[in-house]
């Protein structure tokens, strides 16, 4: 039997919105693509992805994650872009003060807010003793390309040999992170002569961020709930749940299979890319910590996988669904 003690399940993080960080292959290789253009020196580059897939929660998940060849840890400062009737350059580094919680005042010019921001990526170098770091900017398909001047400003802030008022040379990696079809529209408006010099800098490099995208991809992730304890001494998190299951040997990780027969099906009906972050935990919690508990996790029908898959409402687009019965 699992002697473990079993701590109250309300306390569980998988009753909790969004308390658990999984890993994916696709965050995986995040963190692998980010530290080969640090040590290749890349300037810049670009992460798209169709929406709900993961992308903000694996940029914002990045700290303490890139490393140098020499082990040190590079900081990595997030930033989110929001949609504005008036969009300035100024509102870039505003954005960027605001989302690193740096005191800005109402009337701060942008020279001041870049030369603010400035001040706090380098203190950030020292204090991680590099002399580069990262700079996400997230939801950029906000952006017009005028205001892509203010990284250019920010890069320039920093790169370079040392002269009066730069003791040491510094360098900046922007990595613009957004919704594929949105971006696409952005970058076609970034294509004739006058932006070559943010396309330069900038535009080197791309890579798309996906789902889970197959069944090994989908038990990588389960397997993880069968491994991790909460608390760190406590019970697997499957075995919290399923306490008799685990005694007998089961593991969820076990399900992967016939539960992505499922989702194929239904990524097919629905014109499905990948299975996107949020609707795969949520579907696997909701299996996890109510579905099964309540209705056995013995010869598990495909219409209970269907049913926790649709729960999540993966394949909903109400405004489709509206327009249809509008005609």
């Amino acid at each position: 039997m699992n002697d473990r003690k079993r701590p109250p399940l309300a306390d569980h993080p998988l009753l909790a919105i969004k308390a658990v960080q999984f890993e994916t292959p696709a965050y995986l290789n995040l963190v692998t693509t980010l530290t080969e253009w640090l040590w290749q020196g890349t300037t810049g580059g670009f992460i798209v992805g169709e929406p709900r897939v993961g992308k903000s929660w694996a940029m914002q998940s990045l700290t303490d994650q890139l490393r140098l060849r020499d082990g040190k840890i590079v900081p990595v400062t997030y930033m989110s872009m929001v949609d504005r009737d008036q969009k300035t350059i100024a509102e870039v580094p505003r954005r960027a003060c605001i989302d690193s919680e740096l005191a800005i005042t109402a009337n701060a010019r942008a020279d001041q807010l870049s030369k603010q921001l400035h001040t706090y990526i380098c203190d950030l170098q020292v204090e991680a003793d590099v002399r580069t770091s990262i700079l996400i900017v997230d939801e950029f398909d906000h952006l017009k390309p005028r205001q892509f001047n203010a990284f250019a400003e920010f890069f320039n802030m920093l790169d370079g040999p040392p002269r009066p008022g730069r003791k040491q040379a510094r360098s900046l990696v922007v990595v613009f992170v957004g919704n594929k079809e949105e971006a696409c529209v952005l970058l076609r408006e970034m294509t004739g002569k006058q932006h070559k010099r943010i396309r330069g800098r900038f535009c080197k490099r791309l890579i798309e961020y996906y789902g889970l995208l197959n069944r090994e991809e989908l038990a990588f992730i389960m397997g993880q709930y069968d491994t991790l304890r909460f608390p760190a001494e406590g019970p697997t998190y499957t075995a919290a749940f399923l306490p008799d299951a685990t005694d007998a040997g089961w593991r969820f990780k076990s399900l992967a299979k016939d539960l992505w027969r499922v989702y194929a099906l239904i990524a097919r009906e629905y014109s499905l890319d990948s299975w996107g972050m949020e609707y795969a935990v949520g579907t696997l919690n909701v299996l996890l910590t109510d579905l099964l508990p309540r209705y056995g996790w013995r010869d598990i029908e495909d219409d209970l996988l269907r049913e926790a898959i649709l729960m999540t409402h993966v394949a909903d687009d109400f405004v489709d669904w509206f327009l249809r019965q509008s005609k």
